[in-house]
């Protein structure tokens, strides 16, 4: 069946006023169009299911529940996608509108590698977030006196591939944004909306050819190839800056 122009063109434009993109699965090969460096970032994303059993622990059952509430302010996920999706991407606009070393949008600031990945759906089946957790390993700026070289803290981030009862995986996520990787170790720039869950502004990658910006947002290409001492440098002239205004 033939689509006229006039029919495609308002499919356009409908997708593009909700704001999602879909991503079809194909078969054989799959994402064969798609680079291999970006089908290795979208394989860092952790996955949730669907129907996530209860945890054994009572406590720790209790305080998950109540994160997944607070992360229903956030649609996304589709309760039963179309056969054919394997990915829907949210476009929102200004996700990144912030300098290169988002200095005064961040509580904190610190150096440390990725430990455990997890990904959860909200409470109301609408969102996902992945949660990853972060060996401390310097800290930079803080606004509470807890998060200190060796501890450990939690980073949310919107995004992750969700598992559906049925087998399927499809992947939602926030577009130029990325998620670390376990074992990787980065600069974290990272905030606190309801003073409880830590959020995850955007990060880079401390790697032996030099710093490599998480996101993919263009501000952020004027730091990538620089060695961690000259990365740090920068950071710390910034951090002056923001301390004496």
């Amino acid at each position: 069946m033939r689509i006229s122009p006039l029919t495609l063109l308002l499919v356009i434009l409908l997708i593009a006023t909700l704001g999602f993109t879909s991503v079809r699965r194909t078969q054989g090969v799959s994402n064969k169009q798609t680079p291999q460096r970006e089908q290795i970032k979208k394989d860092h994303f952790p996955t949730a299911e669907y129907e996530e059993p209860d945890l054994a622990d009572a406590r720790k059952n209790r305080l998950r529940k109540e994160k997944q509430k607070r992360h229903n302010n956030f649609k996304i996920v589709s309760s039963s996608p179309a056969e054919w999706q394997a990915e829907r991407v949210f476009i929102g606009e200004g996700a990144f509108n912030f300098p290169a070393l988002p200095v005064e949008r961040s509580a904190y600031i610190l150096i440390g590698k990725v430990a455990d990945a997890q990904a959860h759906v909200s409470e109301n089946k609408k969102n996902v977030y992945s949660e990853f957790t972060v060996s401390v390993e310097r800290v930079l700026k803080t606004a509470k006196s807890s998060i200190m070289e060796g501890s450990e803290i939690t980073v949310d981030r919107i995004g992750g591939h969700v598992k559906y009862p049925d087998g399927r995986s499809v992947l939602y996520r926030i577009a130029q944004t990325n998620m670390p990787a376990i074992d990787g170790r980065y600069v974290f720039f990272i905030t606190s909306i309801n003073n409880e869950d830590y959020t995850l502004v955007t990060a880079y990658g401390i790697e032996a050819q030099g710093v490599v910006p998480l996101d993919d947002s263009p501000q952020f290409e004027e730091m990538r190839g620089l060695s961690e001492e000259a990365f740090l440098r920068n950071l710390q002239e910034f951090l002056a800056k923001s301390s004496a205004n």
